[in-house]
Parts: structure tokens; sequence; C-alpha cells
């Protein structure tokens, strides 16, 4: 099969990112988008990992894009109440050695342990020579020896507002074509590939098509029939999220994303310019909706609210198969991890990219080992990722509620996948971005 024209079926932010990057690695490709005007996008996406920086260098992005977006830098996770060490930063980093060359992540730990509780650095200190910067919540301007904003710089956005600048100031005037329209049902060739999808407005032909369509996941779920692969060590499964004014904008306003710890679950605050993007991770299991509601506005107290309350629900876990035939999921539709990392927009970006590569071999002629290949890596990315973020509670001491006993003491974090796609860094993909 050879890759002429490309039909991504969903806007939002992962249907844009990933028109963007198609159309700026192949600019002579015919590139379509088919959104509907009928279904809101999520749009809560907004924190990044450092990682994100990487995606907006390789599209020649300039940071002019942050002002029209709400954006704010971050250079840092806060982690409030999550167990006995205390509130702790971690910090982004580069994935090389920790600032004492001699020592790993897990060395501080120790080091805690055998201070009983007194450490004489925080693990922020111990990690990164730019700690200060965090604790003082200061923006760097310039870079320098131990900071480069490349590796060591993500942000707060809305997600909305990013995915609408880039339709307007990067895919279209490169060429994209964006249709809205509904898509209804497919017309399948005789060896199931997808020949045309049928919307009510026209039919669309194209040799790949490419799902956007968020948690739907309507061509590589509905149509193709894939299947999907939980990550059945993390747990929480829906949110409550608000937007939330400010109450004292110089010290909310923060370069870091904060989670905070409650009794079923943890509250993420994302600072943009104009507001606060937050809501409550949570399971079902364990707390209804109507008790997490009430549990998070307990907990903002009189913060004023700028939207009402809305309630997310997921899945975690990935698509057997990312690409099937000629159907490529990308974003909610290929796999979703909850958000403790910020990761909501990292496989977006990373499948994109993956994508990209893969099309770039063999002058656009796809077969099955490149398929292969792609799903091979795409799985093992969201493998180590998300045992990346089972990590977080694996190590949690916190046992005040049946749900964080359940955490500490009643999941293998383990055993569900081989040794090489949990990876080497404590479930960090670090090796993954091709771009740098």
């Amino acid at each position: 099969m050879k890759v002429e024209s490309i039909c991504i079926v969903g806007g939002g932010t992962a249907g844009w990112m990933t028109a963007a990057t198609l159309i700026k690695s192949f600019p002579k490709k015919k590139i379509t988008l088919i959104e509907s005007e009928n279904i809101p996008t999520i749009g809560v996406g907004e924190s990044t990992t450092q990682f994100f920086r990487d995606w907006t260098l390789e599209m020649n992005l300039s940071d002019n894009w942050m002002d029209e977006c709400e954006a704010t830098y971050k250079y840092s996770v806060k982690f409030k109440n999550f167990s006995e060490y205390g509130d702790f930063h971690y910090p982004f980093w580069d994935g090389g050695a920790p600032s004492n060359s001699n020592c790993d992540i897990l060395e501080w730990f120790f080091h805690y342990r055998a201070t009983n509780g007194n450490p004489d650095v925080s693990f922020a200190e111990w990690m990164t020579p730019y700690w200060r910067i965090i604790e003082e919540n200061r923006v760097v301007i310039d870079d320098f020896e131990s900071f480069k904003g490349y590796k060591n710089a993500g942000y707060h956005l809305d997600a909305v507002k990013f995915s609408n600048y880039l339709k307007r100031e990067f895919c279209i005037p490169r060429g994209v074509e964006h249709i809205t329209d509904d898509i209804k049902d497919c017309i399948k060739d005789t060896d199931g590939n997808i020949a045309s999808i049928v919307g009510e407005k026209d039919i669309y032909l194209a040799d790949l098509f490419v799902d956007c369509t968020g948690f739907k996941s309507l061509l590589l779920g509905d149509f193709m029939g894939i299947e999907w692969d939980d990550f059945p060590f993390l747990i929480n499964n829906k949110a409550w999220a608000v937007k939330t004014g400010y109450t004292d904008k110089s010290k909310e306003m923060t370069v870091y994303t904060q989670c905070t710890a409650l009794d079923n679950g943890w509250v993420w605050h994302a600072p943009l310019t104009t507001r606060i993007g937050t809501g409550y991770n949570f399971s079902d299991k364990f707390i209804s909706e109507e008790d997490a509601l009430k549990e998070f506005k307990e907990y903002l107290g009189d913060r004023p609210l700028l939207s009402e309350p809305r309630l997310i629900e997921w899945r975690n876990g990935i698509a057997k198969k990312v690409w099937t035939k000629n159907v490529v999921g990308i974003g909610l539709s290929a796999g979703f991890i909850e958000p403790l990392e910020s990761n909501g927009l990292l496989s977006v970006h990373n499948f994109a990219v993956f994508l990209a590569d893969a099309l770039s071999m063999h002058e656009g002629k796809v077969n099955t080992l490149i398929r292969a290949q792609f799903n091979r890596r795409c799985r093992k990315h969201m493998g180590q990722f998300a045992h990346f973020v089972g990590n977080h509670f694996m190590m949690t001491t916190k046992d005040n509620s049946e749900y964080w006993r359940h955490i500490s003491e009643n999941i293998n974090y383990m055993d569900d996948q081989a040794e090489d796609e949990r990876g080497t860094h404590g479930g960090y993909p670090l090796d993954d971005f091709p771009l740098k």
C-alpha cells in the first residue's frame, strides 16, 4: 500500500497536532481533516510533559503561541499528601544522571530512611541543580548550564485554544483541507481496508485513515473492531473537571503542576494565565460520582468556579493494534493513562511522530513489517509510561482510606508486562522520542 492521501477523522488537539505533524513532514501529500460540529472536544489536556517542547521545536513553533493559549511554563510536578515523605517536587530532567552523578532516584528514599525522615536535601535538590527556581517560583528567561528550556520545561495551556491556533496558523495555511461533517459509516474493500468513509454530507476516500475521535474510537474500535488491553494496576477511571479563578495569583500561578491526594483519589491544579484548570481523579470502585463531587467541592472551598463541574470517564489501556490495515489511532482512540504525570498529549505527539517516521520509509509504501514496528513502538511507549505512573502509587505509604490501602497493599504493579516493556528507567520512556 502506498500512502499519498491521508484522512484524519476528528479534530481537537489530537487531530490538529496530527495534521500539523503530517503536513510538516509531507507537504506534498493530500491531508484532510474531518471534524464534527456536534461533538465537543474534551479539552482538558492543560498540562504537558517536557517532551511536548520537543514537538513544538520540531514544528518550528516559537513560544509566540503562548499568550493566545493562556499558556505558562512548567518545570515540575508537586505531589502533596501522597505519603509520609511529605510534599515533594518531581522536576523535569533530561533522563541523564541526576545532579549528584553518584546516585539514582531511589537513593534519595534510602537517604530519607537513613536520616530518620530528616534529609538534609529535598528530593528536588537531590535531582536537579536548578531546584531553587522551582521552590521560589521563578520563570527562566535565558538558559544556563544546568537548565535548557527544550529539555527542562513543559507548559500549562488551554488545549482547545491551542488546537484552534494550529488549525488557523499552521495546518490550513500549509494545505490541510478542513471539512465539517458527521461520519456515520464506512465501506471496506475485499481485504478489509477502509475504502471510504460515509458522512452525512459526502463520501470520503483516502489511502490511510487516522482515528482521532477520542474515547469513541469510531474508526479503530467501531469500524475495525480492534479490542483494548487494560492497564489493570491503574484503577482511577473518572474525574470531575472544572475551571476556577485565582484567589492570589502571585502565589497560585506556579511554574509547576500540583497533584494533591484526597481520601479517594487526587486533584490536579494546572495554572494558566487567566485561570486554574483543576479536577478530581477517582475510582468509582471506591466512591460514587456524587460523593466524589461533594469531596471535590469541599476541597475547593470558596474558590470561585468559572464553569460547571464536568464528569469525564475513561479506560486505562491501549488498543491491541494501534495500526490495523489502513487505519491508525492517535490520541484517546489509541490509548490512555490516567493523567497523574500530565501524559494526555504525550501519546498524541509521539504517536504522530512515529507515524511520520513510518510513512517516511520506502517512499510512503507501507507493508506488514512497518505496521508491526509502529505498533511495537506505540505499545512499548504506553507500557513504559503506564508503569511510570503506576510507580507513583506503588511507592505510596498512604493508608488512611480503603482506596489508599487497596492501592498500597492489593495491586501487583509488576506482573502484567515483560521487562522490556517496563523499561529500565522506572518506567519512563526516555529513549522513544526520535527528534533529538
